[in-house]
């Protein structure tokens, strides 16, 4: 009928009404109800959170955001579509839904909107020929109705026949390519039987299956064994995957197939950067499947299947500590759907292969906002142990990132067992490092400071990569414990290491940590280390750090920096961590935000928000100030204040978070309308900084060493500021730093910060 089709038509004519926008869920790839929240959590990147049902999860991340959900081929799954609209219905808020389904949804409150099929008794001037002719001429330009006395009658019939569906227009019209109108009316005739079938299918559901079948009939056989073996995949493929599946040495022969099933609308295309992805309508999909089964084939392919991503998903494993680190994440992101089904499939057959899966898409997942399969892996521990599998050792350390889904003493078991099978002989361990590192990550999330500078000092010690994410690891537990200056002694050499792998990840980490560890004693070469970290983020999509960095660099510009800086970054990690589901990073940057609002004199929106999250017992855990922030801005309201308290104390997490966002917007409209005077020259934040630096006399290398900045980006930056403001040399640029106000000049001629 063209449902997806159309409401995709509807979210992009609508997508302008929804702030936090419109996503869209394919549950098309979703064999099992238990399955449907998990989807819509991985689309939507949100978090599971500990043993809290996902689909209550789901409806706390989305509460109070502006969005249109689309969720789409719900017919197989309805009772879970239908229990997770009727959890998000009952959050207050904002969320819009838009399903496609081919059966009804028992949902409350719900608006149908029955498909019908084109109409075609308008003759040659029906929505339906008119489709027909459209798409004729995507194959041939030429088609016109005036072909032929014949063609226009013809064109007619056979959208009579197939009862204006759009998919059989689509699929009869792109026959026009290699045969005529009537020669199609004609075969239609022959082959189609409008009312063979079960006795209690619907009838279009037996005109698109006669259709289809009819459809096949006219394939070569190697183009048809094509089509029915790339049914086994599911969200999509591109040659390489089926290739690899199927053990085919001719490459050339399968996309020559699948250019004449894409021209046949068998077969969709999806192109970009310069490759095609290729995807089956459902139907069609499981047409494929059936004629598998039929021919005792379905066990083999999807043995297969499963076998060739456990291994290429291995592979991606060994090149993800490195340059190559946004490379796989996108891999597996893209192919998660087909990752899911193996799992699967594999988890009652093969359970090392399922297990290869699991843990290796944990184990890359993670560090992009990827969760679904941390609880892949936690599942597989039990049959895995008592297979004894080789990859034991990885699939514990894949289970101790449990500590980012709020199962920290989880966490700490699992990652603690990795470490010691890596001990013993016989199993196939993760990199050097790795597993003592998420041990370190569950235990500091468990509340095991000593063990976590422990674990990350251990990894620190071994040589090659692990000092990329080690000695991040080891200079923030240094810090937390009270050891400041060893972990400075250890900072340059943490953003080195994480430099000298080459991963955008790591690099982001420990800038982040950086950041922290000087925040106290060098404020400013903190923020150029968060600065920095979130230039890293921008320019890799490290998803993972970006509420993290935006968050304590709010924080610090909040205290003695920009204020219009920590406005805009607040912002952004509040929806991060919203977006994500990460309730607990969430509560800390709502609590942070009181004291920005304070500084810009907003006191009744400070203590309105001091009084939400004080009934939050993490918020003053991690917030400390908060109290005393409180307790001024009440003084200085007055019996004003009473109102502002009772608003605050009546919020839940979801209203609280909307309005911090709310106040936020309009602190920042109210700062930009005050504070209208241009920086001198247009430098921007980062450029004033870095002539600060050179009027301090700093070398290009010591400036790019305090910004954690290469030499070359340093000097990049440097000869940009001196075009902007017209000069070639340290000197007269010093002149004009002075000139303008940038640093003052000292006594004695020099100048100063």
């Amino acid at each position: 009928m063209g449902k997806t089709r159309l409401a995709l038509e509807v979210a992009t004519i609508v997508g302008d009404e929804f702030p936090d926008g419109v996503w869209f869920v394919g549950l098309d790839a979703v064999a099992e109800s238990a399955a449907v929240a998990d989807a819509v959590a991985t689309a939507l990147a949100i978090a599971p959170h500990g043993s809290t049902p996902m689909i209550e999860t789901v409806a706390g991340a989305l509460a109070g955001r502006p969005l249109l959900l689309v969720l789409d081929n719900c017919e197989h799954v309805s009772d879970a579509v239908e229990g997770l609209i009727e959890a998000l219905c009952a959050r207050p808020g904002e969320v819009k839904i838009l399903t496609t389904s081919r059966v009804t949804l028992a949902a409350a409150n719900d608006h149908e909107v029955v498909v019908a099929p084109l109409a075609f008794d308008g003759g040659r001037y029906s929505p339906a020929v008119t489709l027909f002719t459209a798409r004729a001429r995507a194959v041939r330009p030429n088609f016109a109705l005036d072909d032929g006395p014949a063609t226009a009658s013809a064109v007619v019939e056979i959208c009579r026949v197939l009862d204006g569906l759009p998919l059989g227009i689509e699929l009869a019209a792109a026959r026009m390519a290699g045969m005529g109108a009537i020669d199609v009316r004609d075969r239609l005739g022959d082959r189609f039987r409008l009312l063979e079938g079960a006795p209690d299918a619907p009838r279009r559901q037996q005109t698109l299956s006669d259709l289809v079948q009819w459809s096949v009939e006219l394939l070569a056989a190697e183009e048809r064994e094509v089509l029915e073996r790339a049914a086994v995949f599911v969200g999509g493929f591109d040659v390489e995957a089926y290739v690899g599946v199927f053990g085919v040495d001719d490459d050339i022969a399968v996309l020559r197939a699948l250019d004449r099933l894409v021209r046949s609308s068998l077969v969709v295309a999806d192109h970009a950067d310069g490759r095609v992805r290729y995807r089956m309508l459902e139907t069609i999909r499981e047409h494929g499947l059936e004629a598998l089964a039929e021919a005792s084939e379905l066990d083999a392919a999807n043995d297969a299947h499963a076998a060739y991503f456990a291994r290429v998903i291995t592979s991606h494993w060994a090149r993800w500590n490195g340059p190559e680190w946004r490379a796989t994440v996108d891999w597996l992101t893209t192919e998660l759907a087909n990752l899911r089904s193996a799992l699967r499939w594999s988890s009652a057959r093969d359970v090392e292969v399922a297990a290869d899966i699991a843990a290796h898409a944990a184990l890359i997942g993670t560090s992009a906002n990827v969760f679904e399969p941390i609880g892949w892996a936690e599942a597989l521990l039990e049959p895995a142990t008592a297979a004894d599998i080789v990859r034991l050792p990885r699939l514990c350390a894949a289970a101790g990132y449990a500590c980012f889904v709020a199962r920290a003493e989880s966490a700490v078991s699992h990652a603690e067992r990795a470490i010691a099978l890596e001990a013993e002989p016989g199993y196939d361990p993760c990199p050097p490092g790795m597993s003592a590192f998420i041990g370190a990550l569950a235990n500091v999330y468990a509340g095991n400071l000593g063990r976590y500078v422990e674990l990350a000092a251990a990894a620190a010690r071994l040589p090659g990569d692990a000092r990329a994410f080690a000695l991040p690891a080891l200079v923030d537990g240094l810090q937390a414990s009270g050891h400041v200056d060893e972990a400075l002694d250890l900072l340059d050499d943490a953003v080195a290491a994480a430099r000298d792998v080459g991963s955008p990840f790591w690099l982001a980490y420990a800038l982040w940590i950086a950041g922290t560890t000087l925040s106290r004693s060098d404020p400013a070469r903190a923020l150029a280390a968060w600065d920095q970290g979130l230039d890293v983020v921008a320019d890799h999509d490290v998803v993972f750090f970006s509420g993290f960095l935006a968050r304590d660099a709010a924080r610090l510009h909040a205290a003695s920096g920009d204020p219009t800086v920590a406005l805009s970054l607040f912002e952004r990690a509040i929806d991060e961590f919203h977006q994500s589901g990460n309730l607990a990073q969430l509560v800390i940057t709502l609590a942070s935000v009181p004291a920005l609002l304070e500084r810009l004199g907003r006191n009744a929106a400070a203590a309105t928000l001091c009084a939400a999250m004080s009934a939050v017992p993490a918020s003053t855990e991690h917030v400390p100030e908060l109290a005393a922030i409180g307790d001024r801005v009440a003084v200085t309201l007055g019996a004003a204040v009473a109102g502002c308290l009772a608003a605050g104390r009546a919020m839940d997490l979801d209203q609280g978070t909307a309005y911090a966002r709310s106040e936020l917007a309009i602190a920042r409209d109210e700062l930009a309308r005050s504070t209208s005077e241009q920086p001198p020259g247009g430098l921007t934040r980062r450029e004033l900084e870095i002539l600060r630096l050179v009027a301090d006399g700093l070398t290009t290398r010591a400036i790019a060493e305090r910004l954690f900045i290469s030499a070359k980006t340093a000097d990049r930056h440097i000869q940009n500021l001196y075009t902007k403001i017209g000069t070639s040399t340290r000197a007269t640029a010093t002149r004009w730093a002075v000139d303008h106000g940038v640093v003052a000049r000292a006594p004695g001629g020099q100048t100063g910060n």
